[in-house]
């Protein structure tokens, strides 16, 4: 059995059919104390390549000399550490001779907090990311992984400190992982800045991370002994708003234990919506329906908990297990009175909305093993439960009496398991093979009752095999992947569907110099309808509007392209990025009449597109204080449905000014509304601007911002243009306005210091199945 493994592993090696001979050079250097100049023996010496792929390692000798010998041309990065010691990190670009480092120096630590300085340039440029080593100074005006973002100025990427959140533009994603391990939000507000090593933002990620638009991942160091505790809280003094933490993890030799606990709440009491709706009736008639909303309450309350353990031994093996467990409960419900154009005085009072509660445990396996000749094979498992609770209700009074009384519950369960295997081949010149498959089965079991009775069981499966190459010939970088998906899903009484997908990915990056590239990439994938699309159920909305599940949906193809051009000459830099994205057959909203009722159902509509376009212009740190960065876009939508056609352009903007002196930090953000739009539905989204001031002293931070100071409202604008249904709403929460927020951050550490293992999977559930009317 070993040898009919080890024959399909050489097998996969020889199809890629690649053979390279390239001229082997050396690095040599010595490491001495700073102080008194004399050389340490045994200090470890370790080269990656400039993706973090580790290459060779040695220790000094007596005389602290090391040498490293046959070393390819290319990119890397030297790493000199010694316990109880700094360690210092030299980037070697364009490494293409032998090269005598000289003397690297080395500090003793204070407090046992270990640190990286860097000598050289702190950020490379590849294909499919950015890898960024962090200052001492970025360290020094950081609390947490959060706010260490906000100090980095990462293309598109949007760091609010206030809310604690981290987006892209539009309904794109962004992952999280610490040495590669998929993690979620509290866990990055858990890192302690001194632990990091360095940030790779995956901004091009492979075939392997899925729907993932981009990926950041942090390195951190790992303790031998010891163990450290951290608490990180925001609360507003103006409204009910908050986000706590604590956080601990504890060190035993090859082993950790983490724990992490985090709440979060939002219970604004003036928040309210006002509605225009028409109805145009197949008789000809129509309506213009008004809801003037009240300022009423609404309650967002989070609780999250995760266990962690891992195991890592030297660089042979990591297994790492994470339980998790979730609970939210949310009450969307909103007041409004109601009139018709027609008769204005003639007022009906309406209560609706959602009041969710929801449970999701999960447990994450995950085991990594490295085999010789850099060989890797990787696993991961993650099974998810979650348990929903959904009272969704409508009611219409006038004079105090129930006119109309619509109401639906809800108990859903949905069962997931995610598998996958990675094996991983990286040759001499530094070129890499990646190939994988990956499994999703899900079940369903949504019951329905109230004002309609229903029960949906449903069943879904995704399979993924996938291979990528990625490599490199001179100015030229490049990564082609390919994959083929299996989408399927049965729902109880209706037919099923299979449906396979052709996924190609490929980018190519010249690099014109060390600072200066131009990337194109294009990649086809494909999108599977949620469950609760497909669920055969009607749910009234009101008297006149009934949301319908569809089980005729079909997955749909999705062609993105995109070229970025990016340039960085000494403080300035530059991004210029140009996207197109056409999507055949994609699933969009539909609207139809029936017996005087508007039925809002999905269909497999003609095509959509995107056309975007964004400049991003930066500078700093100027005189090592002050951060620039302004971004100006545009977005075109194309939405071309079976009965409809729409266009909508959208112009935005993103402002960001930051300030670092010493232990103190001050921030500014600015940005407009990006908006979205699909088939019928333009979503508005945040215009917002806010101030945030720091001061660190090491062990604990304290701060304190301003969300909106110069607006008195928080406004989000929804439209839908459909011809026998149309609306405009607008949506407040002013409790957001001029909402003054408080920081405190307290982080404690002790023990020694070691090197960390890593997970490169990203797996995750969180669809419910359940159709929800808003």
């Amino acid at each position: 059995m070993r040898k009919s493994g080890i024959k399909f592993i050489i097998y996969l090696i020889c199809l890629c059919g690649v053979t390279n001979t390239y001229a082997q050079h050396q690095i040599s250097g010595r490491v001495i104390h700073e102080e008194n100049a004399n050389p340490l023996e045994f200090a470890n010496i370790t080269l990656s390549t400039a993706d973090s792929v580790f290459v060779t390692g040695t220790t000094t000798d007596q005389k602290g000399h090391f040498l490293l010998k046959n070393i390819p041309s290319g990119d890397y990065l030297l790493i000199a550490s010694y316990l109880g010691f700094t360690t210092q990190a030299i980037s070697l670009n364009g490494l293409s001779k032998p090269i005598d480092i000289g003397d690297i120096f080395m500090t003793e630590e204070n407090n046992q907090l270990e640190t990286v300085t860097v000598t050289a340039s702190n950020i490379t440029n590849k294909a499919d990311r950015l890898i960024i080593f962090v200052t001492d100074q970025q360290k020094a005006n950081s609390s947490n992984g959060i706010n260490l973002l906000t100090t980095m100025q990462l293309p598109r990427l949007t760091v609010n400190p206030i809310m604690n959140e981290v987006s892209l533009p539009g309904d794109e994603s962004v992952a999280f992982c610490i040495n590669g391990v998929i993690v979620n939000m509290p866990d990055i507000r858990a890192i302690q800045p001194y632990e990091v090593i360095r940030i790779e933002y995956l901004d091009n990620p492979g075939v392997r991370y899925g729907d993932a638009d981009v990926v950041i991942n942090y390195i951190l160091k790992r303790k031998i002994a010891g163990g450290s505790v951290s608490m990180d809280l925001g609360n507003a003094v103006t409204t009910s708003f908050g986000d706590d933490q604590i956080a601990a993890k504890f060190n035993y030799k090859k082993s950790e234990f983490g724990l992490n606990y985090s709440i979060r709440y939002r219970n604004p009491t003036k928040v309210w919506g006002d509605e225009e709706r028409t109805f145009n009736f197949s008789d000809g008639s129509s309506l213009q329906r008004f809801d003037k909303g009240s300022p009423g309450n609404l309650s967002e309350n989070s609780h999250n908990i995760n266990i962690n353990y891992n195991l890592l031994e030297n660089d042979t093996y990591y297994f790492n297990a994470t339980v998790r467990y979730s609970f939210t409960e949310d009450d969307k419900m909103r007041q409004s009175q109601r009139y018709i154009a027609q008769h204005p005085d003639d007022i009906t009072f309406v209560h609706q909305g959602t009041d969710t509660r929801q449970h999701i445990p999960s447990i994450d396996l995950y085991y990594s093993h490295s085999l010789k000749n850099k060989q890797t094979i990787l696993f991961n498992v993650v099974g998810t439960y979650i348990h929903s609770n959904l009272n969704q209700k409508y009611e219409e009074t006038k004079d105090e009496l129930s006119i109309t009384d619509v109401i639906s519950d809800v108990d859903g369960k949905k069962y997931s398991i995610i598998g996958e295997g990675i094996y991983e081949k990286t040759f001499e010149n530094a070129s890499r093979l990646t190939t994988g498959i990956k499994h999703t089965q899900a079940f369903a079991n949504n019951d329905y009752t109230g004002t309609v009775n229903s029960l949906t069981k449903m069943d879904q499966a995704d399979s993924y095999i996938y291979a990528e190459y990625s490599g490199k010939k001179d100015k030229f970088s490049y990564i082609a992947g390919i994959g083929l998906s299996r989408s399927w899903a049965k729902q109880e009484d209706e037919d099923d569907y299979t449906y396979y997908t052709f996924r190609p990915k490929l980018t190519v990056q010249y690099d014109f110099t060390r600072s200066m590239f131009l990337r194109l990439k294009g990649e086809v994938y494909n999108t599977s309808p949620s469950l609760s699309r497909i669920s055969a159920v009607d749910q009234y909305m009101d008297t006149l509007q009934v949301m319908r599940g569809n089980p005729a949906l079909k997955p749909n193809l999705n062609y993105h392209i995109n070229l970025l051009y990016s340039w960085k000459k000494g403080i300035y830099g530059v991004n210029f990025q140009n996207s197109y994205m056409y999507s055949p057959k994609p699933i969009m909203e539909t609207t139809y009449r029936e017996n005087n009722l508007f039925i809002h159902s999905f269909e497999n509509h003609r095509n959509w597109q995107k056309l975007n376009s964004e400049l991003t212009l930066s500078a700093g740190p100027i005189k090592k204080i002050l951060m620039l960065s302004l971004t100006g876009g545009v977005n075109h939508y194309i939405s071309n449905g079976n009965s409809y056609s729409h266009t909508y352009t959208n112009f935005y903007y993103r402002l960001q000014l930051m300030g670092m002196y010493k232990k103190f930090s001050g921030i500014f953000q600015s940005y407009s509304a990006y908006d979205s739009f699909s088939g019928e539905s333009l979503n508005g989204g945040e215009k917002i601007h806010l101030f945030m001031l720091s001061y660190n002293a090491g062990k604990f931070t304290v701060g304190a911002g301003i969300m909106l100071p110069f607006s008195d409202q928080y406004k989000r604008y929804a439209e839908n243009r459909n011809i026998y249904a149309s609306s405009k709403m607008n949506m407040y929460a002013n409790d957001f306005s001029r909402m003054i927020l408080l920081k405190f951050a307290w982080n404690f550490n002790y023990g020694r210091k070691a090197k960390s293992g890593s997970k490169r999977l990203n797996n995750t559930d969180t669809d419910t199945g359940i159709m929800r009317t808003n």
